[in-house]
């Protein structure tokens, strides 16, 4: 057995690194963001940005990205789901070797994204969105920082797996 002991994956301690600070940069904007829109928007408002191409709208989504709904427990099932996504995030990002940076920093987005949209569920029961871009009114769901941080993780992620050596 003394092979198999050898060829477990331990996670490493944490230290200190451009990544592990990503996802605490990704939750302080996410929150900052969606404070700033509580607190200077009304509710479904909406302010143009950049002509109607971008604009800030406020809403609530009780469901996961771009309103996905799965029913009336939608925010609890969501809100277990991520939990779970990001302890998994967590342990791969704590894992992973210090040379695959670019695998790391897609983690640390995905986590920082997750965890900003968990704190939401858990104080609110839903996630504050309001970023919503579109073009000649074909808009895609409206989104927030989180979001985007999820999303150009995964992107980032894909992308190291498939151009891996």
């Amino acid at each position: 057995m003394e092979g198999a002991s050898e060829t477990l994956i331990r996670p490493r301690r944490l230290s200190l690194t451009f990544e592990t600070a990503i996802p605490v940069v990704v939750l302080i904007f996410d929150q900052l963001t969606k404070a700033w829109v509580r607190s200077t928007m009304t509710l479904n408002e909406a302010i143009p940005v950049v002509g109607d191409v971008i604009r800030l709208t406020y809403i609530h989504n009780e469901g996961a990205a771009f309103g996905l709904s799965v029913g009336p427990h939608s925010s609890l099932v969501f809100l277990v789901l991520a939990a779970v996504a990001s302890v998994l995030v967590l342990y791969l990002l704590l894992s992973s070797p210090r040379e695959e940076r670019m695998q790391r920093v897609a983690l640390a987005l995905i986590l920082g994204g997750a965890l900003g949209n968990i704190i939401d569920r858990i104080r609110w029961s839903m996630v504050v969105d309001f970023i919503q871009v579109g073009v000649a009114g074909h808009y895609w769901p409206i989104f927030n920082v989180a979001d985007s941080a999820v999303t150009l993780g995964a992107v980032l992620l894909a992308w190291t797996y498939l151009f891996k050596d």
